[in-house]
């Protein structure tokens, strides 16, 4: 299985580096998969423009840089996306990023971790996206838990140095959520494979 961990902030100082070092750190337990980083400002996506919407455009023609996201996304079988919480929502970054997507991410798993550096963790955003990803055909896993404080939980390697009940909690958590996340797209690798073959017969 192949796990990609999608980085939604495409900010300079970014607490979302933090966050993924250390989800990083704990997939290093996971052995039935293979987790990679997907760091958005890597891609340097434009705003989406086009005139037609990816699912109804089969011939399809998107720059260089669109057509990696694409692939990257398409590679996986499954994913974690780290998303902030700007004013109630996801950053718009985030959002255009799946707007860019067809079929890449259809019936695959999708764990959300939302983070802040408040007390709330990005709770709101993280039910928010819940919305898109389910429209591009997704299944967000049922449970997460919001990352308050990502300034004081993590350091620059994405090690946890806070010492409390909630950062014991998360501890807990994190390597569990990854095993879930694992197990569900092993299961549903079978679906997207039945899934693929009918709309290549209905297409063709």
């Amino acid at each position: 299985m192949k796990i990609g961990i999608v980085l939604g902030s495409t900010r300079g100082e970014r607490l979302g580096t933090r966050v993924v070092r250390y989800i990083l750190g704990k997939a290093a337990i996971v052995t039935a998969a293979e987790f990679t980083i997907l760091d958005l400002a890597d891609y340097d996506l434009p705003f989406f423009y086009e005139a037609l919407a990816p699912m109804d455009n089969p011939d399809r023609q998107v720059p260089t840089n669109v057509r990696r996201w694409l692939d990257d996304m398409a590679a996986q079988d499954g994913y974690v996306f780290v998303v902030p919480e700007y004013n109630f929502e996801v950053p718009a970054p985030a959002k255009n990023a799946l707007d860019m997507l067809a079929h890449e991410a259809e019936g695959k798993p999708a764990m959300i971790q939302s983070y802040s550096d408040t007390s709330y963790g990005g709770i709101i955003a993280g039910h928010v996206f819940r919305l898109p990803l389910s429209k591009l055909g997704m299944f967000p896993m049922p449970k997460s838990l919001p990352l308050p404080h990502a300034e004081q939980f993590f350091d620059e390697n994405g090690i946890l140095v806070a010492d409390t009940d909630w950062a014991r909690i998360i501890d807990r958590y994190m390597p569990w959520s990854l095993h879930s996340l694992v197990r569900h797209a092993a299961a549903l690798a079978p679906l997207r494979q039945e899934a693929t073959s009918l709309r290549d017969a209905i297409s063709a």
